[in-house]
């Protein structure tokens, strides 16, 4: 049994389809509803819905105790790191507390394994490529680039790397970079752009934004569901990223009108990034290990390949609401 907190989020939605495809038997929690999109990614096999909210562990306890879980994959956050920059309680409860209250039930109740998504925003300025779980969050002069909400997910992750060695909680995490694909919600210049070109209106790529290694939703939820069932060797910590080069905005300008070669997109001089911040912690990420212990291989051979798929889902998404 594999309790997935945040179920009804983006995703959540592509590891439980992953993981209901597998044979798993999945029970999801969420403070909400399905969304029509997630239902779209779901299919005919939906997970019974449980309503509970992480940040409370008197709503978890019962759910622990009826299904017993052997595996809890932690994917409720508040995601939204512009609007926790200047919110440091909020990132402390939503973020933090939820992650202490797992751990603390997963050892209550014998659960053998928690997955939990962190973030490369847990890094600070780059100081070598490619980027591998060696690689310091912190530094002499700084902390985590990714401000609360960084600096939130690395409180998490050594909050479950603390419970692995005092308690024996098999804490396993994972670090996604820039995840895009249909069902998304957080927009990092990729949401808006496929969508409005699918549905003919013009499209605008911002000029200002800092490079990015575009990673397929597809290539999170292997990660995700390949840590449910790795050996005890496996490093606690790897990476969902795609580890080629990242790309610029100039690149996915010619990559999106390559590929939408009728549609109207455009640069224009919105900052995504107006402090610079986001760049100093973006980097080629190492793989390897993803590669080699859990035998996860990308989705796609290419970032227009995976940006053709978000297309086709979306279109056939519109198709079936309309």
């Amino acid at each position: 049994m594999i309790l997935v907190t945040g179920g009804t989020g983006f995703i959540a939605a592509h590891v439980q389809r992953r993981l209901l495809n597998a044979g798993h038997e999945v029970i999801a929690t969420s403070r909400y509803d399905y969304r029509p999109e997630s239902l779209f990614v779901l299919g005919p096999n939906v997970p019974r819905l449980e309503r509970a909210d992480p940040r409370d562990s008197d709503s978890l306890r019962p759910l622990f105790a009826r299904y017993r879980p052997d595996t809890v994959i932690h994917l409720d956050a508040y995601v939204n790191p512009v609007a926790l920059q200047t919110d440091p309680l909020r990132a402390v409860e939503y973020n933090v507390m939820e992650t202490m209250n797992l751990l603390e039930l997963s050892r209550e109740f014998g659960c053998g394994r928690l997955v939990f998504s962190s973030s490369i925003a847990v890094l600070p300025t780059i100081q070598y490529e490619p980027i591998d779980a060696r690689h310091p969050i912190v530094l002499p002069t700084e902390g985590s680039g990714g401000g609360f909400y960084g600096t939130s997910k690395a409180m998490s992750e050594l909050l479950g790397l603390a419970y692995a060695s005092a308690f024996g909680v098999d804490f396993r995490c994972v670090r996604p970079s820039a995840v895009f694909g249909f069902g998304m919600q957080w927009p990092i210049g990729i949401k808006p752009v496929i969508e409005n070109l699918v549905e003919g209106k013009p499209a605008v790529i911002a000029r200002h934004a800092p490079p990015r290694d575009y990673t397929p939703v597809q290539d999170v939820a292997a990660v995700v569901a390949a840590l449910v069932d790795c050996p005890p060797e496996t490093d606690r910590v790897v990476y969902a990223g795609t580890g080629r080069a990242l790309v610029s905005s100039d690149e996915l300008l010619r990559t999106v009108q390559a590929l939408f070669p009728d549609g109207d997109v455009t640069m224009g001089d919105e900052a995504l990034d107006p402090t610079g911040v986001e760049s100093n912690y973006r980097g080629m990420l190492d793989m390897g290990p993803v590669r080699t212990q859990l035998g996860v291989r990308p989705a796609f051979d290419s970032l227009a390949a995976a940006l053709t798929a978000y297309a086709e889902d979306y279109r056939a998404f519109l198709g079936r609401a309309g």
